[in-house]
């Protein structure tokens, strides 16, 4: 009787430490698991390892061979819309840097978002790629908002100097009897005119949330403001060798990042001088023949 307890009882400790051991190993576990969840998502690089283990089984994209399919699509499409609007991007905010520091901080977010989403198909995990390109593709619109709201308000600004030389033109004496003034002003009223429809389809564009696009239209408008302006009034806009009050503009219309280099192209640096001789003449009133 003695001996059969003895042997109950130890067989109790055995299952006591047994049920403790599997204790302990479910603990270590859950901690284990615990601590690479948090250290995943800390970091760029172990989301790109295992981007599956960011998301709950609700949110997790779905990730069959129908899904795959749609997402290779995907991938091409963006992979190459986003970089050419990157580009563009870089482009403005190198231009503009001086006075739009904050667009700097944004390209650099959308290009390491960028650089993400293509390492993810890189590795041939595509499904997660696409979700990381529409991402980018979002925040790039987002920036592209920003220049949009800046443009519109230049380009506006020197559309409204436009009217105000345009209108000092028409109201010259000599406008209405030298037919080269006349035919100054009515170029550039067509230019105006021309100018103000770019506008318009810039605010098509942001109505449809197209933000990159109203910044190609912008782009347009600035460029016929500142033939209108640089035409008119050589004297204010063009300097003494001939390059623009609005060069940074200039170059940025043209999708081109401004340098130091100087321009030496005799057409360029006579420019200013040229205009000044023709408005001088066109000044003078002329027998209509």
């Amino acid at each position: 009787m003695k001996a059969s307890t003895g042997k109950l009882f130890i067989l109790l400790l055995i299952v006591a430490f047994q049920i403790s051991l599997v204790a302990q190993q479910e603990t270590t576990t859950s901690t284990t698991s615990s601590g690479s969840s948090g250290g995943s998502s800390s970091g760029n690089s172990s989301y790109i390892d295992d981007p599956a283990s960011q998301y709950s089984e609700a949110d997790r994209p779905e990730d069959n061979y129908l899904a795959k399919f749609h997402a290779l699509d995907k991938v091409e499409k963006l992979s190459k819309e986003n970089l050419e609007l990157i580009f563009t991007l870089n482009v403005i905010k190198e231009n503009f840097k001086g006075s739009q520091s904050a667009w700097n901080d944004d390209y650099e977010k959308i290009y390491a978002g960028y650089k993400d989403a293509m390492n993810l198909s890189y590795r041939r995990q595509v499904i997660y790629a696409a979700v990381k390109l529409e991402e980018n593709k979002k925040k790039i619109n987002e920036l592209y908002q920003k220049i949009s709201d800046e443009y519109r308000k230049n380009t506006l600004e020197m559309l409204n100097l436009c009217a105000d030389h345009i209108l000092q033109l028409s109201l010259k004496a000599s406008t209405a009897s030298n037919p080269n003034s006349n035919l100054k002003l009515s170029n550039n009223i067509n230019r105006l005119r021309t100018a103000y429809g770019q506008v318009d389809d810039a605010d098509r564009a942001r109505t449809q949330r197209e933000y990159a696009v109203s910044v190609f239209h912008f782009r347009v408008a600035k460029s016929y403001a500142i033939a209108i302006l640089e035409d008119i009034n050589p004297d204010e806009y063009l300097t003494e060798s001939g390059e623009s009050k609005y060069k940074i503009d200039k170059a940025d219309n043209k999708n081109r990042i401004i340098s130091d280099r100087q321009t030496n192209a005799s057409e360029v640096r006579d420019r200013r001088s040229d205009l000044q001789t023709q408005n001088r003449a066109n000044e003078q009133p002329e027998t209509m023949r």
